[in-house]
């Protein structure tokens, strides 16, 4: 930390003088340009050149598993970086089809350059091209989908429509992982404020949301998991109990979403309302389902844990929709 005095010259404009030291580290000079960039708690940020023109990183590839490389790829990507550098020694077939295969599942990630000893990956996202409340949606329509057809498959025994649906939570994960990727760019430049048009703190409870509506999507390919393990068909008591709290669940998910797309104080608190008053009733439904068919109980078990888990998402989400609105609300 650097503390400076406020210096008034004669012509009335206020000075601060930099530190040597900080400004010879980031290439200040006579006639540089910086960045100030005023903050909602009142901070004052300034961002030199050249902090913007190096968001670059290396990963050695050498050795490394898919899975690793695919964690260290992801990481960076989530991390901000404009450029990540896969380095290594000699860069074999195997390895560089995995480094192909991992940017194919980041949005906006292309190869840029490739020799003997790297892969240069190219992150060309920009921000402005994907606000975060347009992909808050698209994720939640494709989430709620994805349960209703999920559920509909589980019902029906429709093997290809189970399919189709765990096929689809790849296309959820890329969107999310552009989520994350935006609030990590948001964290380590404040510039990026300005282009998306939230403070981090508002950013925060969309990326909050966006995980849960995530999650939503991981339990509707657990549920169509489930539906291809199933032997027969259903009991109808099963099918009732297994589409009612379905469309139970559904519902207080949507009302959150919106709740929270719209910052609605009083459709969040009608959501949360519903947290007391049904689950005693969804868990007793759950059970008893379980009970009707005994042969098919633990599909049938997993079913219902995944709508109740869908449930407490949607609590989840009316709870960021208090919080989000609370950072906008002006203190009397």
């Amino acid at each position: 930390m650097f503390q400076r005095k406020v210096q008034l010259t004669g012509g009335g404009t206020y000075l601060v003088t930099l530190p040597k030291e900080w400004a010879e580290a980031f290439g200040v000079t006579t006639g540089a340009v910086v960045t100030l960039v005023p903050n909602d708690s009142g901070a004052l940020l300034l961002v030199p050149e050249k902090v913007r023109a190096s968001n670059r990183c290396r990963i050695a590839v050498g050795g490394q598993s898919f899975d690793r490389l695919q964690r260290a790829l992801i990481s960076r990507y989530i991390a901000g970086y404009d450029v990540i550098e896969a380095v290594g020694e000699r860069i074999g077939p195997e390895q560089r089809r995995m480094v192909r295969e991992i940017a194919q599942r980041l949005i906006g990630v292309e190869i840029f350059e490739e020799t003997q000893a790297t892969v240069v990956l190219h992150c060309l996202v920009n921000v402005r091209e994907f606000p975060v409340q347009q992909t808050l949606h698209r994720t939640y329509e494709m989430a709620r989908t994805m349960l209703a057809d999920g559920v509909a498959a589980f019902v029906h025994r429709d093997e290809e429509l189970a399919r189709d649906v765990i096929e689809r939570d790849a296309d959820v994960d890329r969107l999310v992982l552009l989520v994350a990727r935006q609030f990590g760019l948001l964290l380590r430049d404040l510039l990026v404020e300005r282009d998306v048009e939230l403070s981090r703190l508002q950013f925060l409870h969309a990326h909050t949301v966006v995980d849960q509506l995530e999650r939503v999507a991981d339990h509707a390919a657990k549920i169509s998991q489930a539906a291809l393990t199933l032997g027969g068909g259903l009991k109808p008591s099963v099918t009732k109990k297994v589409t009612d709290l379905a469309l139970a669940s559904a519902s207080i998910l949507a009302q959150a979403v919106e709740a929270f797309e719209v910052l609605d104080e009083g459709k969040a608190n009608v959501v949360l309302e519903e947290k007391a008053v049904s689950t005693r009733l969804a868990e007793q439904a759950r059970a008893t389902a379980s009970a009707d068919q005994p042969e098919s109980a633990h599909a049938i078990s997993i079913v219902m844990d995944s709508l109740l888990r869908v449930r407490e998402y949607g609590f989840n989400i009316a709870e960021s929709a208090l919080d989000a609105q609370a950072v906008l609300r002006t203190p009397s």
